[in-house]
């Protein structure tokens, strides 16, 4: 906004200059520009050059609303990547809590491009995975009647901050609720999604006290 700002205000700023030089320059009715004239007319021609170079080399207003929705975008496809996960359940459960890395190989390698290389490759793993979906029987993907008690939904960002990132918070709703009950928040995640490299450069991940993976 202040860069938008400045643009508009060097524009009036020329606007300005225009319309003094016609009623500097004319003396009565008879429409011919005098020699005392010449002088003080050449001085605001100048500076006009001056202002529209200033204002033409200015950057152009960053476009917040285009760098939120960028973020929202990848947000939206790492919630999708990361509830791809779910199905992993049983057979973390089976082995005693531990990730087979080639069961999850392929959902970390879609995830990868949307994270900047500092992010490690681990912080890219499951971020949670419900307790209860652990009885739900093992196969490749996701079974037609399975339906996991959550589901990762992303929060639609509203701030750019200083420093050209956007910060994106992941909740893991509750999705099997008694009727009644709202849906609880069993996790979440939040991470920088940096505007100028167009991925995100940090995760944090968290899960409720009561919730176990």
């Amino acid at each position: 906004m202040r860069k938008r700002t400045l643009v508009a205000g060097a524009s009036m700023g020329v606007g300005a200059l225009l319309c003094f030089v016609p009623s500097a320059g004319f003396s009565g009715t008879q429409g011919a520009v005098s020699d005392t004239a010449a002088p003080e007319i050449s001085s605001p021609l100048e500076q006009i050059g001056i202002t529209e170079v200033k204002t033409a080399a200015l950057p152009e207003a960053y476009d917040a609303e285009r760098g939120l929705t960028a973020a929202l975008t990848a947000a939206g496809q790492v919630a999708e990547l990361q509830n791809d996960y779910r199905h992993l359940t049983p057979h973390v459960a089976a082995d005693g809590g531990r990730l087979d890395t080639a069961l999850s190989h392929s959902t970390l390698r879609n995830l990868t491009p949307y994270f900047a290389p500092s992010v490690h490759q681990a912080d890219l793993g499951p971020w949670y995975l419900l307790a209860s979906d652990k009885d739900v029987a093992a196969g490749v993907g996701i079974p037609a009647s399975f339906h996991s008690g959550f589901e990762w939904i992303v929060q639609v960002p509203y701030l750019v901050n200083d420093d050209s990132t956007v910060t994106v918070t992941w909740l893991a709703m509750e999705t099997r609720t008694s009727a009644g009950e709202k849906p609880a928040v069993l996790a979440w995640a939040r991470a920088d999604y940096d505007l100028v490299r167009k991925a995100f450069v940090s995760i944090q991940t968290a899960r409720r006290p009561q919730a176990r993976p």
